[in-house]
């Protein structure tokens, strides 16, 4: 008789946002002789690190979930899937690595289907832990936001802006509102996008 190895979703996919965060800090330390640039790849890659620690937070917090209430990109083998994805990307030398090079990697990740499956596993735990979870954070959607302005300040590949563009929707302003933790303050602020 065989077992299934059990397979904790929350768990799981946390290591997933781990995975990309050390893809973003390879990307900071690749560009340390351009500090707004390193900087910005720093943020990313700790907001990635900040999600997989809502998500353990989450985990902790949903104490029982039914399986069967998870669809099929929330598997066991799509998590194998997307991390050796992104494992192929940690393989990678950094030594050519470009700037575009770098803005198509994160394009490809941040238009995955991993910010989806995020918000899945949040409402695992019902409307009001998947609320309390989402407001924790950097959300994704900010975070692809602040990549597409990155990439218009930094790239000028006319396919790479495109492809962020339809990726990321047409430019908006809003009034970007989120607590940061190292302020200790909440934030208001203008974002284009």
């Amino acid at each position: 008789m065989s077992s299934r190895p059990w397979f904790d979703p929350l768990e799981q996919f946390a290591e997933i946002e781990r995975l990309v965060g050390k893809i973003y800090f390879r990307f900071s330390h690749s560009f340390l002789d351009r500090p707004e640039l390193r900087d910005f790849w720093w943020d990313m890659a700790k907001e990635e690190e900040q999600h997989a620690c809502i998500r353990n937070a989450c985990r902790a917090l949903i104490e029982i979930y039914d399986e069967g209430k998870l669809d099929s990109t929330v598997s066991a083998g799509r998590a194998d899937e997307l991390k050796c994805w992104l494992g192929s990307y940690l393989s990678q030398g950094v030594a050519s690595l470009t700037v575009e090079s770098a803005f198509r990697i994160a394009v490809e990740i941040e238009g995955s289907e991993i910010d989806a499956i995020y918000s899945k596993l949040l409402h695992l735990g019902g409307p009001k832990i998947a609320k309390t979870m989402e407001n924790l954070g950097i959300p994704a959607t900010v975070q692809r936001q602040k990549l597409k302005v990155a990439l218009r300040k930094f790239c000028s590949s006319p396919e790479l802006l495109q492809e962020a563009a339809r990726l990321y929707g047409s430019r908006r302003v809003a009034l970007l509102v989120y607590y940061d933790v190292r302020r200790n303050s909440t934030v208001k602020s203008p974002i284009s996008y």
